[in-house]
């Protein structure tokens, strides 16, 4: 099993996301957990491994979402009518990337 590289927790206070993705449509989701490396989702979006996604990621009592890059790294089989699990690995180089680690930090 491989080990992780930075430590997960589920947040104290609600997190969602929106994300676009190419030739995708506009999707919505919530945050399982999260980490300064990335997050889980929960989404009825349909994704891939590989693919980059743009994320809007609201915290709460923050009047703005967050714009973050985020590439996904792995996907969970649907569960039912409660949509599909997807890990989203941060991209470390985009200029918001300060901004959402602070977020992360202050929301465990």
């Amino acid at each position: 099993m491989r080990e992780r590289g930075n430590a997960r927790f589920v947040p104290t206070r609600s997190v969602t996301v929106a994300f676009e993705a190419r030739d995708k449509p506009r999707a919505y989701g919530v945050v399982a957990n999260l980490s300064d490396g990335g997050a889980c989702l929960w989404t009825d979006a349909s994704l891939e491994a590989g693919q980059r996604v743009s994320l809007a990621v609201s915290f709460a009592r923050e009047s703005h979402p967050v714009p973050a890059e985020a590439r996904v790294v792995w996907t969970s089989p649907e569960k039912g009518s409660g949509g599909r699990r997807y890990g989203v690995q941060w991209d470390k180089e985009a200029p918001e990337a300060r901004n959402l680690r602070r977020l992360i930090s202050e929301s465990a």
